[in-house]
């Protein structure tokens, strides 16, 4: 593959309806409405780590009707092709740790979602999955987990991911090298865990397990590297700043550039799964020429005073904006299938934190876009219902669009089909 991006081309771009109750009989009819529909082929899960302000994330009234709330306003234009959800959560822990339950639905360690996906479609692009940040996140910010439950490392420079999607030919013998040399040391590792496996006790031997099938992930991972090696990589013309913008007061700044690099990743179909953590520390950010009063963790803290809400607001608003660029930038760029982009990827937008104030993780900010679902509503889910629904259970929705064939996750046995396919 030789494709070459005009980055001026690239960037450029771009009735009264209630919610239905989610009925059982939908589910089959539903599902099998969608049965010839072409698969979805992409996720892209992106969350912010400090949430937004609820009152302003989800609009009033349900439905198609519904007036487009302060932090959505950036979101107008493509109203008709995202979908709002309320009242969605894991019913799981609270409080920052509660946030890494966001894409697997527990805080101790589980598969998630965007992992589950890249094992159905991953082995079809160099890389199953790529997972994003802006800077180095905190121990508690995580979004990717393993089937082992761990954690996967987040890039979090801007020139780090340009240089994984479009490395020169020059560095293959280099990457041989590495990726030879590290298969070896796996096999001394392994060799060395084996010996002293009956010498150590259960819980050890258990913890041994894990760590052993870590290796066994990594090496699948250093095997398919190597069957890369003789394709050559993509080429773009986009121009990196002289320096990654790092520091936490230009996250923003950030954040622009990498989804610019995430979209570049999917047009060149250099993977098809990919998680972004929209950082969220005590940055002091200047927006439309004012800067804040305080910093962006402090004004979540808000303690319900007007001032600082409004700041706050101010925040999630612009993280709001660079995301509408991303879905504009998709809408313009057309796959391999001559699909667009938008059509072929189904978009993840929300947070693990429903209530930052108070660290309350129940109804999350949830907004899935693209997919080509049938967008337009705000679905607000009563969670006191005996049919209420899981985060879970939109998940489930999302993976079997995508072809998979899995009918429980997280605690989610049903699904969402009656609000999207």
């Amino acid at each position: 593959m030789n494709l070459k991006v005009d980055r001026r081309k690239f960037l450029r771009g771009a009735g009264i309806g209630l919610a239905l109750p989610l009925l059982e009989s939908f589910e089959t009819s539903a599902m099998n409405a969608s049965s010839s529909v072409e698969p979805v082929k992409r996720l892209v899960c992106i969350g912010t780590y400090l949430g937004f302000h609820q009152a302003d994330f989800f609009p009033k009234r349900i439905g198609k009707s519904y007036e487009m709330p302060f932090v959505l306003e950036p979101l107008t234009q493509f109203r008709n092709q995202f979908s709002i959800f309320s009242g969605l959560d894991h019913r799981g822990r609270n409080g920052h740790e509660g946030w890494k339950a966001w894409m697997s639905g527990s805080a101790t360690g589980a598969v998630s979602m965007d992992q589950l996906v890249a094992g159905h479609v991953g082995h079809q692009t160099r890389y199953a999955s790529l997972q994003l940040t802006c800077g180095t996140p905190p121990d508690a910010a995580r979004l990717s987990f393993t089937r082992e439950g761990v954690a996967l490392p987040m890039i979090g420079r801007p020139s780090v991911l340009y240089q994984t999607l479009f490395r020169s030919d020059s560095d293959k013998s280099r990457m041989e090298y590495v990726l030879r040399g590290n298969g070896s040391v796996l096999d001394d590792l392994k060799e060395e865990a084996k010996s002293v496996h009956r010498q150590i006790s259960r819980r050890d031997q258990q913890k041994l397990d894990e760590y052993l099938s870590s290796l066994r992930q990594v090496e699948k991972i250093l095997q398919k590297q190597e069957t890369w090696l003789d394709k050559p990589f993509p080429e773009t013309d986009y121009a990196l700043p002289p320096f990654d913008p790092v520091s936490p007061d230009q996250s923003l700044e950030c954040e622009s550039i990498m989804y610019d690099l995430m979209a570049l990743a999917l047009s060149t179909d250099s993977t098809r799964v990919m998680t972004f953590l929209v950082p969220g520390w005590s940055q002091v950010f200047e927006i439309e020429g004012q800067r804040l009063s305080a910093g962006y963790h402090g004004l979540s803290h808000h303690g319900n005073e007007t001032r600082k809400i409004a700041e706050y607001n101010l925040v999630g608003r612009e993280h709001v904006r660079r995301f509408a660029r991303f879905i504009e930038t998709l809408g313009n760029c057309k796959d391999h299938q001559d699909r667009s982009l938008l059509d072929s990827t189904t978009l993840v937008y929300g947070s693990g934190m429903g209530d930052s104030n108070t660290h309350d993780n129940s109804n999350l900010p949830t907004l899935i876009a693209g997919g080509d679902f049938s967008h337009g509503n705000h679905w607000a889910i009563d969670r006191t219902s005996s049919k209420s629904r899981l985060l879970g259970d939109l998940m489930l929705t999302l993976m079997q669009r995508m072809g998979m064939g899995i009918e429980a996750f997280a605690g989610a046995r049903h699904n969402m089909n009656e609000c999207l396919v």
